[in-house]
């Protein structure tokens, strides 16, 4: 996963999740020492990389 200075070809999102989830992610970025938004864009790369799809439920 490359990086790319801010502004060049990238594009922010927002989102709004529960407290508990929102606080696991602090928690796991705390302990790697990296930003959430650097966590999250790991995970979600490392989700997209493996071509797996969601099941999503209601």
């Amino acid at each position: 996963m490359g990086t790319n200075p801010i502004g060049k070809g990238t594009k922010t999102i927002g989102i709004n999740m529960s407290k508990k989830m929102a606080e696991e992610l602090e928690n796991r970025s705390s302990s790697m020492h990296i930003s959430k938004s650097k966590y999250c864009k790991i995970i979600l790369q490392q989700w997209l990389d493996s071509g797996k799809k969601l099941t999503l439920s209601e």
